[in-house]
């Protein structure tokens, strides 16, 4: 376009402000991002979408972050702008954020504490000194007459997630509940998990000595040590044929770690869930992929201490292919783990389905009962880890019949369920998958019994969101062919190719000097 007087000179500066409003609209509601990163963490996920699309007034997040963060936290704060950006254009309307500076106004802080988003001490440099000083990185959604607060927000890494399972609690008017068997051995033993789980559901302990109450969604079972009671085996076979979930974390050894030695673990648990088709078998599964323990060698006067692979604790990388449970998750850590196969005849095939979530590596060894050398010193056992994987963990759908029947249900009993088309039950080999003492701690153990838990209650929206904020990234284990091909190659590569490079340059030397020489004639 030539411009050659001052009226064409305003028509053009009004056409590029048209374009350049008109961009800024369309991109307010039409927009994309390129995500390169592996779970597309940068990109806001079909479960936050859903979730927000779900909100029928008008939600306010209420956001209280410093300004001048130091590192890192200042980035933050863009991260979860861009975010809050991200949920408002996909709310049709109905979410909108505003940021606040607590610093600039004592009613501001005030505020901010009312909604229970403390200050934090933060080490920052300020006129060429090192000082402390307060600030606020926490946010209060507000609906209705409802409130949900992050108080902290410290990293982005599943930051999503947060928000998004905190506008769930505020959109969720039915809460669902899940309750844990309450027994001597797992008596306060599962408090890590009742606090995850009771961020999103309602949770209670229930004995099973009575029958089960309606309003129970899901029931969880684990380390089991003795024998239930007639009236507590009928309550839970009564609960499972009603059609209700059941998730069982429970092993078949009772291990010993300290004296290096375990042994059969017996409860009449095992002949109900065989009798709906699930062994839990006789033994215990070494894998060479495994968690480490610490132990003391003598060193001349010394004692040291260090840290060793002990196969009994495998790390399970191999997951049921797309199944939405296990999607994303690179490893959990097992304990003792048992074995589990299908348990029904032919003439039930088609009628249950016994689904493999959890399998060991292809470098398994399955030791046989009833007595086990648990011994991680020149332990047999360990010199023969090349078995093919084993199944850990199972889910089992469809239909099963009562482990009773009318005539031996106990005499208390008013009603008697015979069968269910539609039983879910999830069954890990594991008796301390989730316990305090040992996979409590681990939060990718955690994150598999929330997944499990929404799952079998019905609510997925959460599971894949849940899933990309897992940061731990396992190496491929290789085999030894393979390691002994990329070790000489390692080796010979860079010799070969600086090699290569000099016959190169020498063969490029030798022709421009052959050429000079036709060229002067010398």
């Amino acid at each position: 376009m030539t411009i050659t007087n001052q009226r064409q000179f305003l028509i053009y500066i009004g056409i590029v402000l048209g374009i350049i409003v008109l961009a800024n609209l369309v991109s307010r509601q039409v927009f994309f991002r390129l995500d390169l990163t592996r779970n597309k963490i940068y990109t806001l996920s079909p479960s936050s979408k859903k979730i927000i699309s779900q909100l029928d007034d008008r939600l306010l997040a209420k956001v209280y972050f410093s300004r001048d963060l130091p590192g890192s936290y200042a980035n933050n704060r863009r991260y979860l702008q861009d975010l809050l950006e991200e949920f408002q254009a996909y709310a049709g309307g109905k979410f909108h954020f505003e940021f606040y500076q607590p610093e600039d106004a004592e009613e501001l802080e005030r505020e901010a504490q009312r909604y229970g988003i403390p200050p934090m001490q933060l080490q920052a440099i300020e006129n060429d000194r090192m000082e402390i000083k307060n600030v606020w990185m926490g946010l209060a959604l507000l609906y209705e007459d409802k409130r949900q607060t992050i108080p902290v927000i410290q990293s982005t890494a599943g930051l999503e997630y947060d928000l998004a399972s905190a506008i769930k609690k505020l959109i969720d008017s039915d809460k669902r509940t899940i309750a844990l068997v309450a027994g001597a051995q797992t008596e306060g033993k599962n408090r890590a998990v009742q606090d995850l789980l009771g961020q999103t559901y309602n949770v209670r302990t229930i004995e099973l000595e009575s029958a089960l109450p309606a309003d129970i969604d899901l029931l969880i079972l684990n380390g089991i040590t003795d024998s239930l009671s007639l009236d507590a085996l009928y309550n839970l076979d009564q609960y499972v044929i009603s059609g209700r979930p059941l998730f069982v974390a429970q092993g078949r050894v009772a291990a010993d770690l300290a004296r290096g030695r375990g042994s059969e673990l017996r409860t009449n648990l095992f002949p109900l869930l065989e009798h709906y088709g699930v062994r839990i078998n006789l033994s215990l599964v070494a894998d060479r992929i495994s968690s480490q323990v610490a132990v003391e060698t003598q060193r001349g006067i010394f004692r040291m201490r260090n840290t060793v692979d002990y196969p009994f604790f495998p790390r399970i990388q191999r997951f049921a292919s797309g199944h939405v449970m296990v999607s994303g998750l690179e490893q959990v850590r097992l304990f003792f783990t048992s074995e589990l196969t299908p348990a029904y005849d032919s003439s039930r095939v088609g009628r249950v389905e016994f689904l493999p979530l959890m399998t060991t590596s292809d470098y398994t060894a399955l030791v046989r009962g009833p007595a086990f050398n648990l011994s991680h010193v020149n332990n047999p056992v360990f010199s023969r880890l090349n078995g093919p994987g084993r199944t850990v963990a199972a889910l089992l759908t469809g239909a099963v019949t009562s482990y009773f029947t009318a005539d031996s249900r106990p005499e208390s009993d008013q009603g008697f369920l015979s069968g269910t088309e539609g039983a879910r039950i999830m069954v890990i080999g594991d008796g301390v998958f989730f316990s305090d003492d040992a996979g409590g701690n681990i939060p990718e153990n955690l994150n598999l019994v929330i997944n499990a838990a929404d799952y079998l209650v019905g609510d997925e929206a959460l599971i894949a969101l849940r899933n990309r904020g897992v940061t731990t990234r396992p190496l491929k284990e290789l085999g030894d062919r393979t390691r002994r091909t990329v070790k000489w190659a390692n080796i010979l590569l860079p010799a070969l190719l600086m090699v290569a490079t000099g016959l190169w340059r020498w063969s490029s030397t030798r022709r421009r000097r052959s050429l000079l020489g036709e060229a002067y004639d010398t």
